[in-house]
């Protein structure tokens, strides 16, 4: 309900007549269908069944809206709302219920120095990927430099409902009965081209101010080094715990179009918030390395080999469940892709072994796509994967196409489908798992072009 009055000045904009404004917007209709097994555990015969395949079609559709012309100079109005529903679905599929959410909504008033934003939002920094209803304050004293503060009503994570919401605590009771506050300030530097460096400082308590929910902060650097070399590096670091959470350091070598080696070291711990329980359970880090490597030995044909290699931290929690199961983990692959004027062709390989199993995948596709815009592709894959845990191995192959047809400047119709084929299974928990799915999406652009404030319809 409250997401709802939220958005109702952008609904309120986009239904009011377009005298002297000017809106622009897109609609993005989207059904999808999903075949999925439901699996049973029979206590009696001690092992699972497969059950009757089962489908979803979810619906979803979105609105963005941009208005201007609002009787204040560098005053523009946001939206970008979501509908969702289930078309006769046999499987309850994940937020089918939750039938409206607005993604965006804001007003902001923009000047030469500054800019002003009012409303729902979403940050994304070194921290993660964050939501708030509130007010963000941008000053730029120059072009090379932007300081940034915010605050408002805090969001949960992955989910635009407020900590205390009562569909949270139905899936976690140790949720806090109240919501919470999100503030935080950030600087970015870019004195030239290549260069930039952002650092972030966050923290999130709860409404009466009463204890910490979160206390976290972030660094991005990028520096160039003459014409082809490029470093960078990233930190975080949850200032509660006093403990490093995320780290990395790269370089990044160009050589001649657009072929370059990239080579990275990097850590990972995850970092959890006071309001959860997870944070008992001392999840395990990693540390790893990683090299990417992209080359076009002939015009036209693009290769891109790479591998990551991460290496887990000792378990420290006693079970019976982890006995010899190896600490690295391989993740290696190549992709190709050869273009012949509107015909691309493009595959990939990767490999998965260490922790938990091991998973080989790759895949093949053909397209064309001319510059109108329309697109016929086939695609076919095939993976293989041998489960330590579940004590099982399979191979499934795929195949598929996908279509983009527009119909005029405005209107443009797109579906894929791919048809999953579970040939070879194997073990105690060696269970069909062949199924299709597919979508059609319709988008449609409405209103005033970038270049004419004239609507349209």
């Amino acid at each position: 309900m409250r997401a709802a009055l939220l958005a109702l000045p952008i609904i309120a904009i986009a239904a009011a007549p377009l005298g002297a404004q000017s809106l622009r917007g897109r609609s993005a209709t989207t059904v999808g269908y999903a075949q999925l097994r439901p699996i049973r555990y029979d206590s009696a015969a001690g092992q699972y069944q497969a059950q009757p395949v089962a489908y979803a079609a979810p619906l979803t559709q979105d609105v963005e809206l941009v208005a201007w012309g609002l009787g204040v100079a560098g005053l523009r109005a946001y939206g970008l709302l979501r509908w969702r529903a289930a078309l006769g679905s046999e499987l309850v599929w994940p937020r089918s219920d939750d039938h409206f959410d607005a993604l965006y909504a804001y007003l902001e008033l923009e000047r030469p120095r500054y800019r002003l934003r009012l409303g729902r939002q979403q940050r994304v920094s070194g921290l993660g990927w964050y939501a708030y209803d509130g007010l963000t304050a941008t000053w730029r004293p120059r072009p090379t430099l932007r300081l940034e503060t915010y605050g408002g009503r805090g969001l949960a994570r992955g989910f635009l409902e407020p900590a205390s919401s009562p569909a949270l605590a139905a899936l976690d009771p140790l949720q806090p009965d109240q919501g919470t506050i999100l503030l935080g300030t950030s600087l970015w530097f870019a004195p030239d081209r290549v260069t930039a460096l952002t650092a972030v400082y966050q923290r999130e308590l709860l409404n009466d101010r009463s204890g910490l929910v979160s206390e976290r902060a972030s660094f991005d650097a990028r520096v160039g080094v003459g014409s082809h070399l490029v470093l960078s590096a990233s930190v975080d670091g949850d200032l509660i715990a006093e403990d490093w959470g995320k780290a990395r350091a790269g370089a990044l070598v160009r050589f001649a179009g657009t072929s370059f080696l990239e080579l990275e070291v990097f850590r990972y711990r995850p970092v959890l918030d006071l309001t959860t329980i997870w944070g008992v359970f001392t999840p395990e880090a990693h540390r790893g390395v990683a090299a990417t490597l992209r080359v076009a030995p002939v015009r036209g044909v693009m290769l891109s080999p790479s591998c990551t290699v991460r290496s887990y931290e000792p378990v420290t929690i006693t079970t019976p469940f982890l006995v010899g199961v190896d600490d690295d983990a391989w993740q290696c692959g190549v992709g190709a892709r050869w273009a012949v004027g509107d015909v691309a062709l493009s595959g990939s390989y990767q490999l998965h072994t260490g922790f938990g199993g091991a998973q080989s995948a790759g895949d093949a596709a053909v397209a064309y796509a001319p510059p109108s815009g329309r697109r016929v592709g086939l695609r076919a894959a095939a993976f293989q994967q041998e489960e330590t845990f579940r004590v099982t191995d399979g191979t499934v192959y795929g195949l598929g196409g996908d279509v983009a047809l527009p119909l005029g400047d405005r209107l443009t119709v797109r579906g894929d489908v791919m048809r999953f084929f579970h040939r070879r299974m194997e073990g105690q928990v060696g269970l069909d798992w062949s199924q299709t799915r597919g979508k059609v999406a319709v988008e449609w652009s409405f209103g005033a072009n970038p270049d004419r404030t004239r609507a349209q319809r």
